[in-house]
């Protein structure tokens, strides 16, 4: 039997908070807010796999996503994988700038070429084959929870739906959010706090 991939955006932290661009920046930390979101993801994980199936944890290297991969790891009683395929898209420049620059940038940048470098860091493209490469190469005799980031997700998403890399829709990954792929994809979690 095929066992189901789950998708986890790790918990909010310190730089979603300050609204700077994080992309592969290594050191931004999880918030209490984001910890509870690891926390809640953890238990739908525990819910949705049940106790008698063992289960791989692979996570990005950078730390939100550890910290997050720890908190999992400690309720389902596995320890996580490093991996940095699971890495967000490095964002080259706009990394540490604020989001508004950022958005700005992004008005400018041509994303009908998936291969262009998103402000000299890394492309579409790129992103979309490393994490097809990591998908591809799962075994699917046991349930996978891979901890990453917002646009890493979003490339496994189309990936999996077997979109091309011009036409995927946009989706929405909250921190804390669980995707499920077993036939359908269906979102398990998805984590609407914010901090006040």
């Amino acid at each position: 039997m095929r066992q189901p991939v789950y998708l986890v955006r790790h918990g909010q932290s310190e730089w979603n908070v300050l609204r700077l661009t994080q992309g592969q920046t290594t050191h931004p930390r999880l918030t209490a807010l984001g910890r509870e979101q690891a926390a809640t993801a953890a238990e739908t994980l525990a819910h949705d796999v049940g106790p008698d199936l063992p289960v791989r944890l692979v996570t990005s290297d950078l730390v939100r996503a550890v910290e997050t991969a720890r908190i999992i790891g400690d309720r389902l009683g596995v320890t996580p994988e490093p991996d940095a395929r699971l890495r967000e898209q490095h964002l080259g420049h706009l990394e540490g700038r604020s989001y508004e620059d950022t958005w700005l940038e992004a008005e400018r940048h041509d994303w009908s070429d998936p291969e262009l470098l998103v402000a000299g860091g890394e492309s579409v493209a790129a992103v979309r084959r490393r994490m097809a490469v990591l998908l591809d190469e799962l075994d699917h005799a046991v349930p996978t929870v891979l901890v990453s980031h917002g646009d890493a997700i979003r490339s496994a998403v189309a990936h999996l739906l077997g979109h091309s890399m011009t036409d995927a829709p946009w989706v929405e990954v909250p921190n804390g959010s669980v995707a499920r792929r077993g036939g359908e994809l269906d979102w398990l979690e998805h984590c609407e706090r914010v901090a006040r």
